[in-house]
């Protein structure tokens, strides 16, 4: 499965008005653990490659940590102005879990060396096979390691803050769902709302923020050609 990433786009559409709220950018700052949640009609990664173009930009080092064999698509990434030779990608088997995705985050960022680091643990759940009766024994072998409590978000934030890094992790998370744990900085749900034929606009929701209440701006993004 591959994931589509909107792309940049360019011009107005009628009923859309980016000029208002803050800059993801402005938003996203170094230095914190930014949630990027949704479910649906979400713009997760969407979100998360803008982030890392940013992040780019400024002329920081990226890395993107997903499961092996996970939904990032080289061609999209670039379209949207992703420098492919600069975003390194770790693939962590699948039975390592949710678990082993940290740690390899955790490794990342001890050495100092990234600017951004994006945890992607937006995967669905390995199911029970079919027939088997979902027990607690079923479950705990068919399942891969999943996350518990908040001391792996704790280390994270602090080597955020230590090396003035952007700690961004995507999960698959409803917007009526409390976020993953009190060191979350800043918790978006971003939704995609086709505008016209192709074009689609993406409205980030502020659902926590460490601060005042912030209205996040609206950015258009083109779909991948022969998405209409």
């Amino acid at each position: 499965m591959k994931t589509v990433a909107l792309q940049w786009a360019e011009g107005r559409v009628e009923g859309l008005s980016e000029g208002s709220g803050v800059a993801l950018g402005q938003l996203a700052e170094p230095g914190r653990l930014i949630e990027i949640s949704g479910v649906g009609a979400s713009a997760r990664h969407t979100t998360a490659v803008a982030l890392v173009r940013q992040a780019q930009l400024e002329g920081e080092t990226t890395v993107w940590v997903q499961p092996a064999g996970g939904p990032l698509y080289p061609p999209d990434l670039a379209e949207s102005g992703v420098d492919l030779a600069a975003l390194v990608v770790v693939h962590v088997p699948e039975d390592r879990g949710q678990v082993g995705l940290a740690r390899a985050a955790e490794l990342l960022l001890r050495s100092g060396a990234y600017g951004l680091c994006v945890v992607d643990l937006s995967g669905p759940e390995a199911a029970c096979p079919a027939g088997h009766v979902a027990s607690d024994m079923a479950i705990k072998t068919v399942r891969p390691p999943r996350l518990k409590g908040s001391a792996w978000q704790a280390r994270l934030a602090a080597l955020a803050r230590m090396h003035h890094s952007r700690v961004v992790v995507l999960t698959r998370a409803a917007v009526d769902r409390a976020s993953l744990g009190p060191m979350v900085g800043l918790r978006i749900d971003p939704r995609r709302e086709r505008r016209a034929s192709g074009l689609f606009a993406v409205r980030p929701e502020v659902l926590k923020h460490k601060g005042a209440p912030l209205l996040a701006a609206p950015t258009l993004r083109r779909g991948p050609w022969g998405l209409s």
